[in-house]
């Protein structure tokens, strides 16, 4: 009588080993969640892809040699006059001019013939990069579906929420300057150099200490000002990209 009930019991201690060992393996196919940083990488390969060629390694190399002669020319020509003679300075002075010269001139010439179609047949080139990125866009989305739907609604009303934030915070601060691109800029440029003449350059920098710092603070505040209306572009794509994947048709969630 006791062999069924010690096969029952053997069946049973079988069937709880094949479901411990089976478990893991399929909670394994869950294992990604969406995230921020994950869809930060997607969308940044989605921007880096293109469909012209990439930069070759000359062109990339010709702009660097051309900004590091152009630093070693000014900083001979200014600041090394008063220790180093000028006879020694004046070929240094030249050879980086040229250097930077040709190095801008190859990274022209090259940049050019890498996108010359884009020049000559800018609709026809340009219907080309719509399509290249509808396509990669909805590839974009249809891994996005994949995911949990609770989970894109959730990221979603964050990323709602936190954009309107940015929006109300920027207003204060900046006002409607995404609207006004570097007028402000060139405003204050105007008037700063309008009591220019020629040969007057000392009376141009001539702000004082106080004006100083002040221009150095509103240069800062409008640099910060495009590094957070980039921050918020970026961020509208991540909207834009959540409400697709939930507009949609999308599989049911498991």
């Amino acid at each position: 009588m006791q062999a069924p009930q010690d096969a029952k019991v053997a069946m049973g201690k079988g069937m709880d080993t094949k479901f411990l060992v089976e478990t893991p393996i399929a909670s394994q196919l869950h294992v990604e969640t969406l995230t921020f940083h994950g869809l930060y990488a997607r969308v940044q390969g989605l921007i880096d892809r293109s469909i012209y060629p990439k930069p070759s390694g000359i062109e990339r190399w010709s702009t660097r040699i051309a900004v590091i002669a152009a630093i070693v020319g000014i900083v001979s020509g200014l600041w090394l006059v008063h220790w180093v003679p000028v006879s020694i300075l004046l070929p240094i002075t030249v050879t980086c001019l040229l250097v930077e010269i040709g190095g801008f001139a190859v990274n022209g010439v090259l940049s050019v013939l890498r996108q010359y179609q884009q020049y000559l047949q800018p609709r026809l080139s340009h219907a080309k990069e719509m399509d290249s990125e509808f396509a990669q866009w909805r590839a974009l989305v249809g891994e996005l579906q994949r995911f949990p739907k609770i989970e894109r609604e959730q990221r979603l009303r964050f990323a709602t929420a936190l954009r309107a934030g940015m929006v109300d915070r920027m207003g204060l601060l900046y006002g409607g300057l995404q609207r006004l691109g570097p007028f402000p800029l060139i405003v204050a440029l105007f008037v700063q150099y309008q009591a220019w003449k020629k040969g007057g350059w000392a009376g141009v920098f001539d702000v004082g200490l106080a004006g100083g710092i002040l221009i150095f603070f509103i240069a800062l505040l409008y640099v910060a000002a495009w590094r957070l209306i980039s921050q918020r572009t970026r961020l509208d794509a991540y909207i834009n990209l959540l409400e697709a994947s939930l507009q949609e048709h999308s599989p049911p969630d498991l």
